[in-house]
């Protein structure tokens, strides 16, 4: 077989000779874009393959590292927590002991661990930051699960870095009905063999408080005129409703006692002060002065009592901060002298 060809007018003419014969062609058409194409891809398969491989290391390292962590922290800024319990207990003017008990909320389908971290506790009024965090609890690692999980932070001594702003948390939780905190820090978390992300928290949580102890009454009462004089002559039981899941420890907690006639009256006592959720019906003893309350009766033999908490002290130390709440919560209730004078058997 034999090839020769030369230019013609009309193309190149290509001769093809075989078996002794020879064949004269018509001119070939160009070639295709497609077949172009397939002969680029089978020569230069190999420089193709590399800027591919280039082209998906780097979408995934965009992703685990750039995207990563960006879904991460959305993933924890849409987290919330709802305290299932709160007790604060021995109270001291420097420190305070918190168990507290709560569920992580996650809508998030991953299922990442935190590293522990210690977390800034601030007062939040109406969506602003008190200027400090009061006091700083320590966040147990979490391995936060879809969509909820649970965490608890027990017996923890909280140093107080703010006894002020602590007064305030203090009254809010006296005062109203719901208050406000937020939890802040950074700290690591992990999610399976993925790199390990810092992230920021920050969550903030609205819980029921005791709205002021609304619902505060006294029962039993019985008034003894042959107590000594500075002795307790008024004896009887103080009803504390509390709507909210805290427990709070007090110590001796003292109330004075006035009419608005008369002024102060008398000063009440409740010893070991400690209010739990749910009612509490707790002993409480008096000193008052029964001339004064009998020159404040009104028409209808009833006397308005006002009573204000002045002083809290536990284990022999004045307890501040509970003291600022206590004397900014003003308690009114109506006394039936004439019932009360009955009962005691006058």
């Amino acid at each position: 077989m034999s090839k020769n060809g030369s230019d013609g007018a009309n193309g190149y003419v290509e001769k093809i000779e075989t078996r002794g014969e020879t064949f004269e062609n018509a001119t070939l058409p160009p070639a295709t874009f497609g077949q172009k194409t397939k002969r680029h891809f089978k020569r230069f398969w190999w420089l193709h393959l590399i800027i591919f491989c280039a082209s998906f290391l780097i979408i995934a390292l965009c992703l685990v590292y750039v995207a990563m962590p960006h879904i991460a922290q959305d993933g924890v800024n849409d987290t919330s927590l709802r305290f299932y319990e709160l007790q604060f207990l021995n109270p001291s003017p420097t420190q305070i002991t918190l168990t507290q008990k709560a569920g992580l909320h996650s809508p998030s389908f991953y299922t990442p661990t935190l590293d522990p971290f210690s977390a800034g506790l601030w007062l939040v009024t109406n969506g602003t930051f008190s200027a400090n965090p009061f006091t700083t609890i320590q966040f147990p690692s979490v391995h936060a699960l879809h969509p909820d999980s649970n965490i608890t932070f027990a017996n923890q001594v909280l140093n107080i870095l703010d006894s002020d702003l602590l007064a305030e948390y203090a009254t809010e939780v006296l005062s109203q009905p719901n208050v406000t905190t937020a939890l802040t820090g950074s700290t690591n978390l992990h999610e399976g063999k993925l790199p390990t992300v810092n992230i920021k928290y920050n969550s903030s949580t609205t819980y029921t408080s005791l709205n002021g102890l609304q619902g505060f009454n006294t029962t039993n009462l019985r008034l003894n005129l042959t107590a000594p004089a500075g002795q307790p002559n008024l004896l009887g039981t103080a009803f504390i409703p509390n709507p909210s899941v805290m427990t709070i420890e007090m110590g001796n907690v003292t109330l004075e006692l006035s009419t608005a006639s008369k002024g102060v009256v008398g000063v009440a006592t409740i010893l070991n002060l400690t209010i739990s959720p749910g009612d509490n019906n707790l002993p409480m003893t008096a000193v008052v002065n029964e001339t004064l309350i009998t020159e404040s009766l009104e028409p209808n033999g009833l006397v308005t009592m006002f009573i204000i908490g002045n002083s809290s002290v536990y284990n022999g130390n004045h307890i501040t901060y509970y003291e600022k709440a206590l004397s900014s919560n003003k308690l009114s209730l109506q006394m039936n002298v004439t019932q009360i004078l009955l009962d005691s058997g006058y």
